[in-house]
């Protein structure tokens, strides 16, 4: 795929050094296909997007697609921002992404192929079916995929549960002839539970507010 859209790259680039316009290099692309990927579409030019744009497509941009193509865009350390029936995936100001109904768009090979398979399941299983529901595996997982996850997960780790853990092994290993040994186990036992659904919660918050 990276050489078939070099070459879709190179093919417009020439043109715009030619001091052809959008409007003329549109108008005359050719497609280019790589297997079951194809680019048949420029959107633009500064910075040149390439795309695949079908009516066939149809996609509904709804909750469960801006969902996986936030995830996408993570992955990649980009921002995205969804205005149906469009959404953008943006770096510094630069858009570098274009997803639509009947279609979308992409600067770079790699963000093209995520976008086709992940999102529009092109080549690939589409991820736009995810729960809307996050566990704490599927939350922690999209947590690492945004770029400040290593501030959270040390926020998580020293200010939420490693207190709470300690206490609670000091409780285990430490015995008493004042407190059973029953009692001792279960409130250990309670302290490591509040501090883990405390840290559930959030990477929750975290979550919601990212999606904003």
């Amino acid at each position: 795929m990276s050489e078939t859209f070099q070459r879709a790259l190179d093919w417009v680039l020439q043109r715009v050094k030619e001091g052809k316009d959008l409007a003329y290099i549109q108008a005359s692309f050719p497609v280019f296909r790589d297997g079951g990927l194809t680019i048949n579409r420029v959107v633009s030019v500064d910075p040149v997007l390439l795309g695949y744009f079908d009516e066939k497509l149809k996609l509904k941009i709804n909750e469960n697609v801006v969902r996986s193509a936030s995830l996408v865009a993570k992955l990649r350390g980009f921002d995205l921002f969804a205005s149906p029936p469009e959404i953008r995936i943006v770096k510094d100001g630069v858009i570098r992404g274009v997803l639509r109904e009947d279609g979308f768009a992409a600067s770079d090979a790699l963000l093209f192929r995520e976008i086709a398979t992940k999102v529009y399941g092109l080549g690939g299983a589409a991820i736009m079916e995810m729960p809307v529901k996050d566990s704490w595996p599927n939350s922690l997982a999209r947590l690492l995929s945004d770029r400040g996850f290593v501030e959270t997960i040390f926020f998580i780790a020293l200010l939420i549960l490693l207190p709470p853990t300690l206490a609670a092994l000091s409780l285990l290993v430490t015995p008493s002839r004042f407190v059973p040994d029953p009692l001792r186990i279960g409130v250990a036992a309670a302290i490591l539970f509040v501090s883990f659904y405390l840290g559930r919660l959030y990477v929750r918050e975290q979550l919601r507010q990212r999606q904003r």
